[in-house]
């Protein structure tokens, strides 16, 4: 009878260890399918707008835009660049002043004139009136300062200074 046990045990064994694989393997199936489920609701959410067009498809077309995209983004960093470039050149400080340049005269018809960009590279302009003539001056500046050409008198100096004070918008 012993070995009756024995070999009804082996069996018993044997079949509890096959039905609980296929437990296993059902419930590892259902697991599968659920997600399959799910996979195909986001695919189809995602393919909604797409008149039937196939992934890869969307993807060379999204491609396309976003290389669309790059290339204005590059046009127009280039045009702001320019820009710039261009905005660091212009007249940004101007001064004016009024003085007399002889003392009998007394009207203030002479003036000192800066005009400069933001990087102090311009113009001084001075014009000195007396009561018979007038004579003009002009005066290359460059970084805030004169050519060793030139010398600059005290009101053109001072104009100058005031030109360099002004602040510049960015």
């Amino acid at each position: 009878m012993g070995g009756l046990n024995a070999a009804f045990t082996t069996d018993f064994l044997i079949s509890f260890a096959f039905v609980a694989t296929i437990l296993i393997m059902l419930g590892l199936i259902f697991n599968l399918y659920s997600e399959l489920s799910t996979i195909k609701k986001r695919y189809k959410k995602m393919m909604a707008n797409s008149e039937g067009d196939s992934i890869e498809q969307m993807l060379a077309s999204h491609t396309n835009t976003v290389n669309t995209v790059a290339e204005e983004h590059k046009k127009l960093y280039d045009r702001i660049s320019t820009l710039e470039d261009l905005v660091k050149s212009s007249l940004a400080r101007v001064a004016v002043i009024h003085f007399d340049a002889f003392e009998k005269t007394g009207q203030g018809l002479s003036y000192c004139v800066a005009i400069l960009d933001r990087n102090n590279n311009g113009v001084v302009f001075s014009s000195i009136c007396g009561q018979e003539a007038e004579r003009s001056y002009a005066k290359p500046i460059e970084g805030g300062l004169v050519s060793d050409k030139y010398k600059l008198t005290k009101e053109e100096e001072q104009v100058l200074r005031q030109a360099m004070s002004k602040p510049t918008r960015k």
